[in-house]
């Protein structure tokens, strides 16, 4: 007898309304978006994708894409920074910019998400799927996580840690977070209540790398994250 393998959950497309919208720093937002009755039967850490064809207003902008690329545009995928038990998906959008002499193509999807889609936006996602979640048995293969996370990097990292900290899975966690500024932080009010709530499972470092720390809570340091810092919690 041999035994069948699980199977795969279809990727589906969900109808998401926008229930808020929470700038983050000074080119980012993030959208928390409101699925109705769809489960949140997903894993921390993974991602949605968006097809930027279904919004009208950036049809002449595609069709021009899509003729000097010889190509059709692709969906955006985005990260989750929610966790499965939260009400909402949530995305943090960095908005990419268009630089003359360095930039290859205009940006299509991140300028109207990221400052364009107001409460009461609707749109189409598809979700969800990604392998950057924590494993099934990762309380048996480990009591610490160690979260090596850099400027918008952090989103899904936000997701596990809230995850972990809800399901109350005996993990601790430790983030090494890299960030130009106190300004291009994401998240920097709820890890710092999250670090308060969970003073034993939760350690936050935020790494400035362009201006020196002041009054940065919990925990800071200027410069990179680098192989010292990292040998100090492994």
């Amino acid at each position: 007898m041999t035994e069948s393998k699980p199977r795969r959950r279809k990727v589906r497309e969900i109808q998401a309304v926008v229930a808020e919208v929470r700038d983050e720093t000074h080119d980012a937002a993030s959208l928390l978006l409101d699925i109705g009755d769809e489960p949140h039967d997903y894993k921390a850490g993974q991602f949605i994708t968006i097809d930027p064809h279904q919004f009208g207003f950036l049809e002449h902008v595609i069709a021009y894409l899509e003729e000097i690329k010889g190509s059709r545009e692709k969906p955006r995928a985005y990260s989750m920074g929610s966790a499965p038990h939260e009400p909402h998906i949530l995305i943090t959008v960095k908005e990419e910019r268009f630089w003359p002499g360095e930039s290859k193509y205009p940006p299509v999807l991140s300028p109207p998400l990221s400052r364009h889609c107001p409460p009461g936006t609707t749109l189409t996602i598809s979700g969800f799927t990604g392998p950057y979640t924590l494993p099934d048995d990762v309380t048996q293969e480990a009591d610490t996580i160690l979260h090596l996370c850099a400027g918008s990097g952090i989103v899904p990292n936000f997701g596990l840690i809230k995850a972990s900290l809800h399901a109350d899975d005996g993990l601790r966690h430790v983030l090494l977070y890299s960030s130009k500024t106190r300004g291009d932080i994401f998240y920097y009010n709820q890890f710092a209540a999250l670090a308060a709530g969970h003073p034993e499972r939760l350690t936050i470092i935020h790494s400035l790398t362009r201006e020196e720390p002041v009054d940065i809570q919990p925990a800071s340091r200027s410069g990179r994250v680098d192989a010292d810092l990292i040998r100090e919690h492994v």
